[in-house]
Order: structure tokens, then C-alpha cells, then sequence
């Protein structure tokens, strides 16, 4: 309890308590919690965890003063008796306990106080907190019973706790079994200590070290235990004269030293608690080796600050003056502690900015942020370290300190700018030591940081004698800084707004070491970027100028990896200051490859968030996503922007992204500790998230729903207020699509929420309970033997259940107890089915119709007429048989899903699935149901993917794995054929990539039509390497390539101009025993002859070729046939003609892209204007042409070529009239004209009236041609940019990125 009436008389001066003060115990002084909740150490009552402890002067005698030790001490050494000194030890306690003594039993029939003593130990427990009200003597009296090494570092749940110092009360009738025991170990002791010292010096210190060295630290606990506690009344063990204690002192001393020297730091604190029990004064040696045991024993760092002050507590109160050892080694680790502490603070700072919420900045983002930042603002570690510095000098220990010690003082105290202590330190560091060079930066900046300029120069002038001093003595200013020097005083004068005289000393310096004897590059490059990095651009960030500090940053001369990190750092926090346009400039200078760019982009990721621009932050988010591992610092990242999506109304895709994101964090975690951590962070993450949808009127999807339920289920559990949210939004409706996993998931919850009670406050809980239960009986749900006993658990508490769920129940509780629950994760051990029942036997096989199956594939299969009308007569059949209680076989209802997504007719796909799920409910102890299930989802992903829905094919491939089966290799053809339609990535190789490995993890065999989508998109992406690897491992598999496979080697060979292997590879392809004659490859090698190499001979053998194989000649094929004619030498306009003619004879009708090449050929080799418009207007009179936009684009191409980009505007109109929609193509040939007529204005207009989302590689780089043509450099700049943050492949983007160099 904290009496605040009484506060003021813990603050006692330094002198007093180190002098004067209690004697207290080394054993309690160096116990963590224990020397941070109870014991204020005079001055040091300051600290944090010490304004929570009782400040009265029984506590301090009753928990430190041993009476041994103490009458010991003075006995040997001279000291005043106790009873002489208690009134200038207390320092005035004793009116504070009278007091408080009166106020507690004004009657004074109050219960006398009485010390009683145990021997104190250094390792420790957390200490009973009875109130004083409650807890007998004996129980005021009781010490703890840990030692110091099975103490550990706060876990994050009670963080806050570490703050508040909460103190729990133990068991009362626990303690009197505990004193009882103390009592009988005391009397024990006592008889032995009544028989005589029968053991000489060196046998009783042989008997305590093999008890530390040979037990555990619990069992040296349980030996401390069994010693003599000794009351007021007990004197010290008995010694026979001062030289036999001497001895003894060093024997014990010697064996601690030995200790430290072994490593077997963790028996240190339980040999101590046997020197105090004989009453000996440990050496400095010994002090000097349980220090260093409380820094290297393992617990949290703030409890290791409390243990050190409590040793040098302990040392002093047993006067023993410490070494230079002793105070440099807790002098460097407070002022480590206080460095590390601001840096701590400062770095959540940044994230409470950058993370908080867009409203209040001032608020983290969860709530343990919130308490480890209260946690380190009551941190005096500095505090502490000053004080114990100037008690010190006092002693005149100022010769003791390391020039090292003196530095690591003033530089914390030049960061929390203390400028008197830092000037005091310093003072002393000159009368003992020499200065060292890594103070003076830290001290400039904190004289300037006060405005003090002219101690900031002086300080500047100090360092620089010393340098000059070395320049003429080498080694004499060892590690010296110059450069930080420089960087320190430029923003010194800066932060003192003398800008100029910044500049001028920036000058001078710059030709100092250009004008030098033997100039360094290397040197003066250094100091450039140190003076402008840590000095002009970070004062100008610190005092929010961000886009002076990108001015800066533009404008100097830097290295690039200085530049990219500045440029990195500016982006940072502009970002965090809101300064969206400073951020996004001087994010485009990052080097792509540089670490900077990730934290740079979380930055911007968080600015869009909260100015609402997802569409933006969406671009940042893609980037972090690929590029980052899931480390705890994606967190932050995921939560803000998922609940960016949830505000947005995605909440399908926010629910999908975090469990999958989740899920990535935890598998990336390389310990178990580290795992839970990540556990704990996730927790915390998903309680945002949660409470994100309950405000915000949302309605969660059920898919959304399941997939956040899962989240929770999978990482440490529910949480109750946002499950019950999710269960509300559930309907029955929704509960009966679900899948097996999902509903015993949802069964499972339910069950234990109503266990908790929950149904006594809302009454749908049962109603939800009762038919998720009866939809388990209805499909034949085997539950594990868990589920199934917190079932029956419900059951029997839930008043008024259906009757026949509790007869089904019973009926079917011996089946359930052999099932196994799916976790979701998509490992799943199958249920054992009944003995007797055979897996092979089909439940449904009796109401399967054979025949009508056979005549609904037939319909399905039929390639003539019309696929819609073959459909629409297959459903007709197929509702027929259902009509008669009859169903088709599983595969039929594949082949429907299959034709309903050709036919884009989504409702009519889930209408067949949900029929399915009637027909034929999911029985996961029946092989044979399992396997026939395994097609019609199958199908399932593939009709998602057809539609372009991922997010829904994703689910059902989760439920094909739940029952233990695989998509085919074709489906996961489909995954990336469907690449372009469906996903935002543009490097569709590395995704494709990423396909075929998970099915290859997956267990799935591929096939030619996988390997042909898979080297399709590699060669499309010029991945040439990658492609003939994968052909190679193709047919060492034994995949037998087809036409297909080698016209897409072919193609690719042809895109990187490759024309020895292309052809090598089409004669092997035209050699092959099962060749199918394609068109496709012919026309892959003419576009590369019309194209690349330009050889109209070349062009015409392959067509010739392909005539000679009887291939009919595609549309595309005679279109490149005009190509060649019109455009190859030698040109022959006829011939191209005449190819209209040929199509006709062969039965075909010329189509709109062969007028173009006419257009085209005209137009542009030609440069005929008035052919190819008389072209043009002939395609668009003929009635057999339909207007399409390459008709448009080659006329298009006409007139930029022939310098009539004015006439475009009406042919525009026209293209509108007709109803031809504009593509990126068209806006390529307008942004080219444009640009090329001087008009920037308009190539801009038509670049961002294309969009975004439209516009392809080439559209980028006509647009940066077009600024660079018109010295805008900027603006191409940031052209690239976009290009760049799309994820374009390497060999696409080079071409454009090679036109800035």
C-alpha cells in the first residue's frame, strides 16, 4: 500500500542511505521483482517499480537487516552496534511507523510488532503480498523461496503488470504449513550450531561448496530453506578469532571467483546466502562475480538494471568500496540500458505515427505497445547511473573509472539532454582521464540542442586540438571521428537556425580535404555523405522541412548506396509526417535492390491507408507481400491494411489475405519462443481485425466469416466477443453450404461457448447449436472422440433439446468416437468406419441412374450445335431423374459444372454443387464417397477459375485436400492459364512458377497440358533458361512433348531471336512418330522471319511447308502472309492484294485484321495516305467486315507516320460512332503522335485516359520516349516508377529502364 501523505521521506539524500541506511542483505537486494516492488534504495526510490512499495522502516529491518551479519560486522570491524545506530539508520522512519502504527489501531490495542529473521538468499521468488490486515507475523516475516536463475522476462500478457507491480496474496493456510516447517529446520540448526564448530574453516566451506555445486538452483533453494533463520535474540555463528574469519572470508570469496572463472554463474547467488549465514563479508572479487552472475543469467532486461543497484546496495551497506571493475561494469550497463531505453522509445514512437489511428495519433495500435512504452517511460536507469557516479566521486573515486565508462555517461546523458550532469561527468573525466573521440558528437548535439552554439563550438575546438595533437603524436586520440564531428556541428548550427554559417563550415571542410597534401577519394566521399546524411538532411527531418531535406538530398553530390539509404530515410518520414508527394519523390530513388526500399514502403503503405487511398496502398501492400518474409514486423503492416480492406467492404479478400498471412508468420518463426511470440502478436492482430467488422455495419460474407474463425482456431484460439459476432452473421442458409471441416469447426464452438454459459444470455445460441448438430446427423458426421464428449457435454446441460436429436444422438455416440476432427490446416487422419463396414462400398450406389448419367455426358460431349441448347436439354434430364428419386453418377456433376462455367452461368455452378451436397453428402469414413466427391470438386476449381473467381477456388481446393485428395495436374494447368484474367501480378511467370511447385508438393504428377501452360508463360516472360529447363525435365519424366509443347519452345526460342534452336527444335517436332500437324508453329517461325529476321524467303518456306503437310492456313497465317508482301523487299503490292483472294477461294471471308495490313503496308512502308485511306473506307463499306479496333489502329498508324496527328480527332468520332472501344494499342499510336508533333500536353491527356490497369509495357515505354524527347525527365522518372511497381518481368522492364541511362 502506498501512503502518499508520507512519500517525501523516501527521498533521502545519496550520502545518507549509502552510509547511514539499513544493512541491508545482498540475498534480497539483488532479487528482481523483489528489489523493484519492495525495496526503495534511497535515492534510488525513484525508480519505477519502486513508487509502488511501502516506504516504512519495519519493512526495510524486517526484510533486509540480518542479525548475524549485521552484529558480526560490527563485532570484527569495529562498527557502531545496531541498537546505536537505528536512529540515524532509519533517517526518520521511525515517526513515519509510529504514525502510520497510530492511524492503523488509534485504540493502541494493535498487535506489537516483532522482527523475525531468516536467512536471506540471493536467488529468489516473488514476495507474498498478505495484506498487513490479514497476514500474521510470521507470515509479514516469510521470505520467498525462488533463486535468482528460474526467474524470467515478463511474458507479453502481463507487461502491464510489470508497471502497475500488481501483488497477488498467497494462500494464508499454506504459509502456516510453511512456517511450521521453517520453525522445526530452525530448532534442528540451532542444537547443531549449540554443539560446537566440530568442522574446521576449510570442511565447512568443502560442505557449502558441494552443496551448490552438486544441486540444481531449485535444490540450492530448498538447502537456503532448511538453514537457521535466527530472530532478534541469536548471535553470530560462533568464530574463534579474527584471523580464522579472514580465513574463512577468503576460502568462501576464493571459491565465488572460481565459480565465475568455471562459467557456472548460476550457483554464485546460493554460495552468497551461505556467507551470510556465517556471518562473512564477501570480497570485491566475490561482488565483482555475482555481478557479473545478475548480468549473464538469463531474465528480462529491466529486472537485470534492479538486480545490479541492489548488489552495489548491498556492497555499500556491508562496506566494501567498489573497484574500478565493479563501477565500470554497472556504470556501462545502466548507461547502456538508458541509450537503449530512448532508442526503444523512440522506434515506437515512429510506429505509433505511422500505425496509430488516422484520428488519434496518440493511441498504438495494440495494446501491448501501449505497455511496453509506460514500462520504458518509467525507466530511470540514467538517473540511476548519475546518482551512483556522483556518490562515487564523493569517495574520490574518480581515478577508478575507465576513460570508456566516463564516454558511455555522457553520451546517454547528451541523448536525454542533461547537459549539466554531461558537463559535470565531463569535468571529472578531465581530472582523471583522457576524453575519447565517440563522446563529442553526442555532446555537440546537445549543446546545440539547447541553443547553446557557442559550447557546441567549443566543444568542436576541444576535439579539434586533440586531433591536431595526434596528427603530430600518433596513437595518442585513438578511434577518432571526424567526420561525425563535422556532421554533429553542421546540424548544430542548423538546429540553431545559423543555417549560413552551417554552409560555410560545410565549405571549409570539403576544401580541406580536397586541398590536402595526398587527397583521399575515398575520404572525402565519406565525409560528404556523413556531413549531408547525419547533419544537413536529418536536421532538416527532425524538424519536419521534408521537402528541403529531398531538395538536399537531390542537389549534393552522393554515393549511390548514401543516396538510396537518405533518399530511403526521407521517404520514411515524410510518409509519417503526412507529406505524401515529398514520400512518393523520394521513393522512386531508392535502388530496387536496396534494403531501405522495404521499410520505405511500409511508410507509404501506411500514409495511403490513412488518407484512404487503398487503391494506392494496394501497390505497396503487393510489393511488401512478395518481397518481405513474415516476420513479426509484418504485423503492423497486415492489420492496418486489412482493416483498410474491411472499412473498404472487401472483407472476403482482408479475411483470406490475413489467415493466409498468418499462417506465413508462423511457419517463418524458427523457435518454439519465437513462435509463441508471434502467437501472442497474431492474437493481438486478430482482436484489431475483429473489432474492425463489429462497428462498421459490415456483413460479413460466410466465407469471410469461416476464414476468420479459422484464423483464430489456428493460432491460440477463439475470441469470444468477435466468434460470437461471426457465429450471428451464420444463417442456416450459410451453415448448409459449408463443408465438413467447417462445420465441425462451427459445431465446436458453439459447444464451448454454451459450456461457458452464453446461452442463458442469448437463446439463439441453442437454436444455432441444435442445428448445426442436426445438419452433422443429416450428413453422416463423424466427430472425434473430443467434439463428441463436449457434445454430450451440452447436451446434458442444455435445457429443453429436441427429442430426436437426443435419440439420433445416442443412436449414433458409440459411431462418433472413432471419427477425427479436421483442424483446417489440411491434415486430416480419416475416420475408422464400423467394424464390418466395407470403405469400397458406395452408400449412394442404389439410386444412381446408369443410363440417363451415359445420355447426359453424350449431350455434355456433343461438339455440334449449340453448347448453351446441349446444356439446357442435360439439366432437363437431369431434373428429371432427380424428380424420381433418382441421381446421376459423381462424375456427372463435373461435366454440369464444367459446362456451367463455359457458359459463365455462376448461380447455375453453386445451384449443381448444393444439389450434389443433397444427393450425396460427404461421408469421410467412406473411401468410395471420397473418391467420387474428388471430381465434382476437381471440377469445382476449375469451372472458379473459368470465371476468373481465385478467391472461391482457393476454398474448394482447401476442402479437396481436407478429404485428403489433390487436384489434377490440368487444374493446375488451369491455375496459370488463368493467370491473366484473374490476378494482379504481371509477372505471370513467377506465379506460374509458384503454381507448379505447389502442385508438385502437392503430390500431383504433371502432365503435357501443365508443362505447355507452364513454359507458355515463361516464354512469353523471355524466360528462355527456365523454359528449356523445364522441356528437358519434361521428358525425363517421361512426359511426351506434343505440337504444343514444342510450338511454345519454339515461340519462346523466336522471342529472344534465338533462330539455331528454334529451327533445330521445329525439324525434331516435324520428325516425331505421333506428330500432330499444328498451324501454330508455322505461324510462330513466319512471325519471326516477318519480324525479327526480315526474310520474305524464309517466310514463304515455312508457309510453303506448312501446305506441303496439309495444314489449312489460319486467318493469322494469310495476315502474315500480306505482312510479307507489303512490307518485305521486295515489296509486292499485288501479291498482297491477292491474298484476299485466296481466303475467299479456300471458303473463308477476308477479315478486318488483313484489311489493316493493307492499311498498314499503304500507309506506313508506303507511306501512301490516300491508298490507305481508300483501303480503310472499303473495309468499312463491305458488309462482311465487322469494325474492330486494329482496323482503326493501323489507319491510326497511318497518319502518325505521315505527320497527320490532327485528322486523328475526327477518325476518333468515327471509332466512337461505330462503337469500337479504345485499347492500349490505339493510345500508344496517339501518345507517339503527339508526342512527336511537340504537343506533351495531349500525349499526357491519352495516357492517363487509358488508365492505369490498361496500360501494357509498350504504353510505358512510348510515354517515356515521349518525355524524354521533351527534357522532362521527372516526369519519365516516375513513368518508370509505375512500370516498375507492377511486377513486369526483368526482361520486359530493362527495355525501358535502359532509356533513362
Amino acid at each position: 500500500m502506498v501512503f502518499k501523505p508520507f512519500t517525501h521521506l523516501a527521498r533521502q539524500s545519496l550520502g545518507k542511505t549509502f552510509t547511514h541506511g539499513y544493512a541491508q542483505s545482498v540475498v534480497a537486494a539483488t532479487q528482481s521483482s523483489y528489489a523493484s516492488t519492495t525495496t526503495p534504495f534511497g535515492p534510488f526510490g525513484t525508480h519505477a517499480a519502486s513508487r509502488f512499495g511501502k516506504h516504512g522502516n519495519s519493512q526495510l529491518h524486517q526484510n533486509f537487516q540480518h542479525p548475524s551479519t549485521h552484529s558480526g560486522l560490527n563485532a570484527n570491524h569495529g562498527q557502531q552496534p545496531s541498537s546505536q545506530g537505528s536512529a540515524n539508520a532509519d533517517g526518520g522512519l521511525a515517526a513515519y511507523y509510529e504514525a502510520w502504527q497510530r492511524q492503523q489501531h488509534p485504540n493502541g490495542k494493535g498487535r506489537e510488532w516483532k522482527q523475525f529473521q531468516f536467512p536471506l538468499r540471493i536467488g529468489w521468488k516473488a514476495p507474498s503480498a498478505v495484506p498487513e490486515n490479514k497476514g500474521t507475523e510470521k507470515d509479514n516475516a516469510r521470505l520467498p523461496s525462488d533463486t535468482l536463475l528460474e526467474r524470467t522476462g515478463l511474458e507479453r500478457a502481463y507487461s502491464t503488470s510489470a508497471i502497475e507491480d500488481i501483488k497477488k496474496a498467497e494462500d494464508v493456510v499454506a504459509e502456516a504449513v510453511a512456517v511450521t516447517q521453517v520453525d522445526a529446520a530452525i530448532a534442528t540448526e540451532i542444537s547443531a550450531l549449540h554443539a560446537g564448530p566440530s568442522m574446521t574453516t576449510n570442511q565447512a566451506l568443502l560442505t557449502g561448496s558441494n552443496c551448490v555445486s552438486t544441486t540444481s538452483p531449485a535444490g540450492s533453494a530448498d538447502t537456503a530453506d532448511a538453514m537457521t533463520p535466527m530472530d532478534s535474540s541469536s548471535t553470530s555463528l560462533p568464530v574463534s578469532n579474527d584471523s580464522d574469519l579472514a580465513s574463512e572470508t577468503s576460502a568462501w570469496s576464493d571459491q565465488v571467483v572460481y565459480l565465475r572463472d568455471t562459467q557456472r554463474h548460476a550457483e554464485i547467488p546460493a554460495l552468497f546466502e551461505l556467507m551470510f549465514a556465517r556471518g562473512l563479508r564477501p570480497s570485491l572479487e566475490a561482488y565483482n562475480a555475482l555481478l557479473n552472475a545478475a548480468i549473464l543469467l538469463p531474465t528480462a532486461r529491466h529486472q537485470v538494471m534492479a538486480k545490479l543497484v541492489g548488489v552495489y546496495t548491498s556492497m555499500r551497506q556491508h562496506n566494501q568500496q567498489p573497484d574500478g571493475q565493479f563501477l565500470d561494469t554497472i556504470l556501462t550497463q545502466l548507461s547502456n540500458r538508458a541509450t537503449d531505453v530512448r532508442l526503444k522509445k523512440a522506434a515506437l514512437d515512429r510506429k505509433r505515427v505511422r500505425f496509430g489511428s488516422s484520428a488519434v495519433n496518440s493511441r498504438f495500435l495494440f495494446p501491448s505497445d501501449e505497455s511496453e512504452y509506460a514500462m520504458l517511460s518509467e525507466d530511470d536507469a540514467l538517473p540511476m547511473a548519475v546518482q551512483i557516479f556522483e556518490q562515487q566521486m564523493e569517495n574520490g573515486a574518480g581515478q577508478l573509472l575507465s576513460s570508456e565508462v566516463y564516454s558511455k555517461l555522457v553520451e546517454a546523458c547528451a541523448l536525454y539532454g542533461r547537459v549539466d550532469d554531461m558537463i559535470r561527468i565531463y569535468a571529472h573525466m578531465e581530472k582523471y582521464q583522457k576524453p575519447i573521440p565517440p563522446m563529442f558528437p553526442a555532446m555537440v548535439e546537445a549543446f546545440a540542442r539547447c541553443g547553446d552554439l557557442r559550447s557546441a563550438v567549443e566543444c568542436y575546438n576541444e576535439y579539434r586540438s586533440m586531433a591536431i595533437q595526434d596528427n603530430l603524436n600518433k596513437g595518442t586520440f585513438a578511434d577518432r571521428v571526424d567526420h561525425q564531428v563535422y556532421a554533429a556541428v553542421v546540424k548544430g548550427y542548423a538546429m540553431c537556425g545559423r543555417h549560413d554559417g552551417g554552409d560555410r563550415f560545410f565549405t571549409r571542410i570539403m576544401v580541406s580535404l580536397q586541398n590536402a597534401a595526398v587527397p583521399n577519394q575515398e575520404t572525402i566521399e565519406d565525409a560528404q555523405d556523413r556531413i549531408v546524411g547525419h547533419g544537413l538532411i536529418q536536421q532538416r527531418l527532425d524538424a519536419a522541412e521534408y521537402s528541403v531535406a529531398l531538395r538536399i538530398a537531390e542537389k549534393c553530390t552522393l554515393t549511390p548506396t548514401t543516396r538510396s539509404r537518405a533518399m530511403a530515410h526521407i521517404a520514411c518520414m515524410a510518409a509519417d509526417g503526412n507529406e505524401g508527394d515529398v514520400a512518393r519523390k523520394a521513393y522512386q530513388n531508392i535502388i530496387t535492390e536496396s534494403t531501405e526500399l522495404i521499410p520505405a514502403a511500409t511508410s507509404l503503405l501506411a500514409l495511403y491507408i490513412r488518407q484512404d487511398q487503398l487503391e494506392e496502398a494496394r501497390l505497396f501492400w503487393e510489393l511488401l507481400h512478395s518481397s518481405t518474409p513474415m516476420d513479426g514486423a509484418m504485423i503492423n503492416p497486415i492489420t492496418i491494411y486489412t482493416t483498410a480492406l474491411i472499412r473498404s467492404g472487401s472483407v472476403d479478400e482482408a479475411t483470406s489475405l490475413i489467415r493466409l498471412a498468418f499462417d506465413r508468420m508462423r511457419s517463418c518463426a524458427g523457435s518454439d519462443a519465437a513462435r509463441e511470440s508471434v502467437k501472442e502478436e497474431i492474437d493481438e492482430a486478430l482482436t484489431v481485425v475483429g473489432n474492425s467488422i463489429r462497428p462498421q455495419n459490415i456483413t460479413p460474407s460466410p466465407s469471410a466469416c469461416m476464414s476468420l474463425l479459422w484464423a483464430m482456431n489456428e493460432n491460440k484460439g477463439q475470441i469470444s466477443p468477435i466468434s460470437e459476432h461471426l457465429l450471428a452473421h451464420l444463417g442456416p442458409e450459410a451453415v448448409v453450404r459449408l463443408g465438413h471441416a467447417d462445420l465441425c469447426l462451427l459445431l465446436q464452438i458453439e459447444a464451448e461457448l454454451i459450456a461457458g454459459g452464453i446461452h442463458l444470455q442469448d437463446v439463439a445460441h441453442k437454436d444455432r447449436f441444435e442445428h448445426l448438430l442436426s445438419l452433422a446427423f443429416h450428413r453422416a458426421t463423424y466427430l472425434d472422440r473430443q467434439l463428441s464428449e463436449l457434445v454430450s457435454k451440452i447436451l446434458a446441460i442444455l435445457p429443453n433439446v429436441r427429442p430426436d436429436l437426443l435419440q439420433h444422438w445416442q443412436n449414433t455416440r458409440g459411431l462418433a468416437s472413432s471419427a477425427t476432427l479436421v483442424d483446417g490446416s489440411g491434415s486430416e487422419a480419416f475416420p475408422t468406419p464400423p467394424a464390418g463396414y466395407s470403405e469400397a462400398f458406395d452408400p449412394y450406389e442404389t439410386r444412381v441412374d446408369h443410363r440417363g448419367s451415359n445420355i447426359i455426358v453424350d449431350l455434355l460431349e456433343n461438339m455440334r450445335g449449340n453448347h448453351a441448347r446441349n446444356l439446357d436439354d442435360a439439366l432437363a434430364r437431369f431434373r428429371n431423374m432427380r424428380r424420381i428419386g433418382r441421381h446421376p453418377r459423381y462424375i456427372v456433376y463435373a461435366r454440369l459444372l464444367s459446362a456451367a462455367a463455359k457458359e459463365s452461368r455462376t448461380n447455375l455452378m453453386y445451384d449443381i454443387l448444393g444439389i450434389a451436397r443433397q444427393d450425396m453428402p460427404m461421408l469421410l469414413q467412406n473411401l468410395a464417397v471420397r473418391n467420387g466427391w474428388s471430381p465434382i470438386l476437381d471440377a469445382m476449381i476449375g469451372a472458379c477459375l473459368a470465371i476468373g473467381d481465385r478467391a472461391a477456388a482457393a476454398k474448394f481446393h482447401q476442402e479437396l485436400l481436407d478429404i485428403g485428395s489433390k487436384p489434377t495436374a490440368n487444374t493446375f494447368g488451369l491455375y496459370i492459364t488463368s493467370l491473366r484474367e484473374s490476378t494482379r501480378s504481371s509477372d505471370e511467370a513467377a506465379e506460374a512458377l509458384k503454381i507448379f511447385r505447389r502442385a508438385v508438393s502437392e503430390g500431383v504428377q504433371p502432365t503435357s497440358f501443365l508443362y505447355n501452360a507452364l513454359i507458355g508463360k515463361l516464354g512469353k516472360a523471355r524466360r528462355i533458361d527456365d523454359c528449356l529447363f523445364y522441356f528437358s525435365q519434361m521428358r525425363a519424366e517421361g512426359v511426351i512433348p506434343t505440337s504444343v509443347t514444342y510450338g511454345t519452345v519454339v515461340n519462346a526460342l523466336c522471342r529472344v531471336s534465338d533462330q539455331v534452336h528454334a529451327e533445330e527444335l521445329f525439324n525434331e517436332m516435324e520428325s516425331m512418330h505421333n506428330y500432330q500437324p499444328r498451324p501454330a508453329p508455322y505461324n510462330g517461325m513466319m512471325q519471326f522471319f516477318l519480324n525479327t529476321n526480315r526474310d520474305s524467303l524464309k517466310v514463304l518456306e515455312y508457309y510453303n511447308r506448312m501446305l506441303s503437310m496439309n495444314i489449312q492456313p489460319t486467318m493469322h497465317t494469310y495476315k502474315l502472309l500480306i505482312d510479307t508482301y507489303a512490307t518485305l523487299q521486295p515489296v509486292n503490292l499485288p501479291a498482297a492484294e491477292g491474298v484476299l483472294d485466296t481466303i475467299r477461294a479456300s471458303g473463308g471471308r477476308p477479315e478486318a485484321m488483313h484489311y489493316a495490313s493493307l492499311v498498314h503496308a499503304k500507309g506506313c512502308a508506303l507511306h501512301d495516305m490516300a491508298g490507305a485511306r481508300a483501303t480503310f473506307d472499303a473495309a468499312m463499306a463491305n458488309p462482311e467486315v465487322r469494325p474492330q479496333a486494329c482496323l482503326y489502329q493501323s489507319l491510326f498508324e497511318a497518319m502518325v507516320a505521315n505527320h497527320c496527328v490532327e485528322d486523328t480527332e475526327a477518325l476518333l468520332h468515327h471509332m466512337a460512332a461505330r462503337r469500337v472501344n479504345m485499347t492500349p494499342y490505339i493510345a500508344n499510336v496517339l501518345i507517339k503522335g503527339w508526342a512527336t508533333a511537340g504537343d506533351i500536353t495531349k500525349a499526357q491527356q491519352w495516357y492517363r485516359q487509358i488508365g492505369r490497369e490498361g496500360r501494357e509495357p509498350s504504353t510505358y515505354e512510348v510515354m517515356t520516349r515521349g518525355f524524354l524527347a521533351a527534357q522532362m525527365r521527372e516526369s519519365a522518372l516516375e513513368v518508370v516508377d509505375e512500370m516498375l511497381s507492377r511486377g513486369y518481368p526483368t526482361a520486359v522492364t530493362n527495355k525501358v529502364v535502359d532509356l533513362l541511362h
